[in-house]
């Protein structure tokens, strides 16, 4: 029998929605990009750092304050300021989106032609495709890129569907 990651885990992503979707998909964003760093400069490594804290906190009180305004600003601006950032910084863009673009609209921090629709299933798949594309350049000489790409996908969605189960309320208390 085989079990299909990334198949269990997009089936118990259906069923979650609201504040535990945006905990889930800033959660596989954050761990995309803590374990794909390396290319990042300091300062953006730190704007990232700032804008996932800054939407926790948001989703927390339920409404845009001034950090997740201040670090939405400052995301943006380092990341115009730095080129060459990788696709780990649109992971963790897209899932602040899918936590906090409804706030950051209403505060008039974005746009609403701006909004999209965004799944924490997306945000999963997103992050295992860095995690597997980068394994894949890294991949020594003798050692078949597709196979690392497989290979990090497999354990990234390991680690979410792990998460995931890990971090689950339970609902008899």
């Amino acid at each position: 029998m085989m079990i299909v990651l990334p198949v269990r885990l997009n089936e118990l992503l259906n069923d979650v929605s609201g504040a535990r979707a945006a905990t889930l998909a800033l959660d596989f964003a954050e761990h995309a990009t803590d374990l794909e760093t390396e290319p990042l400069s300091e300062s953006m490594r730190e704007a990232t750092v700032e804008y996932v804290a800054a939407a926790r906190e948001a989703i927390a009180l339920g409404r845009a304050n001034d950090r997740i305004l201040r670090a939405h600003a400052a995301f943006f601006t380092t990341s115009w300021k730095t080129s060459g950032h990788p696709e780990v910084t649109h992971i963790l863009n897209s899932a602040v989106r899918l936590a906090c673009q409804d706030m950051l609209i209403e505060a008039g921090a974005m746009n609403k032609v701006a909004r999209t629709k965004l799944s924490c299933q997306y945000i999963a798949q997103t992050a295992q495709s860095a995690v597997g594309s980068r394994s894949a350049k890294r991949a020594t000489e003798g050692t078949e890129s597709r196979k690392a790409d497989r290979a990090a996908r497999w354990e990234e969605a390991r680690w979410q569907l792990h998460h995931v189960i890990a971090t689950e309320p339970n609902p008899h208390e």
